[in-house]
């Protein structure tokens, strides 16, 4: 892992917290005794516990998402907004989300309340003060004791 964790900070990821969390993702299984034709116990290569295929495929569907592009504007003509009404209905999850904000993050600004409600009708946002965009990393304690709380009401 030490040697992966040297490639990634070569540039492609310098955040010493974000490659720690994409490291967790990292195993190597050890083969043991009884598997293994010559009695000992062997490493295999490293590998990746996440589907990283299924993430590479639908990449530029899931980095494409721009919600400025599917949000239309509601001063469209008459003749087109029974079709706006419909495109954003049909991009909103109705069920329950919980959304756990680090204070010190920059990704969600008060400012995008309005267009997380917009897709998120029904969901709840709280705020780890002091707490970067890794919030379950940078503060694991209080993460935990929120999505209890979350799920126990």
């Amino acid at each position: 892992k030490r040697d992966v964790d040297a490639v990634l900070r070569q540039g492609m990821l310098e955040d010493p917290a974000l490659r720690a969390f994409v490291l967790t993702n990292l195993e190597q299984r050890r083969i043991s005794k009884d598997d293994d034709d010559d009695g000992k116990n062997t490493e295999v290569p490293l590998r990746w516990k996440i589907y990283w295929e299924g993430i590479v495929q639908e990449l530029d569907s899931i980095a494409g998402f721009d919600v400025h592009d599917r949000v239309m504007d509601d001063s469209a003509s008459d003749d087109a907004t029974e079709i706006i009404h419909q495109q954003k209905h049909d991009m909103q999850y109705e069920g329950d989300v919980f959304f756990i904000h680090g204070g010190a993050s920059r990704f969600v600004r008060h400012s995008y309340i309005s267009t997380i409600a917009s897709f998120f009708p029904n969901h709840m946002l709280t705020t780890i003060r002091g707490v970067g965009h890794w919030v379950h990393a940078e503060a694991p304690d209080d993460t935990i004791a929120l999505l209890k709380k979350y799920l126990d009401r």
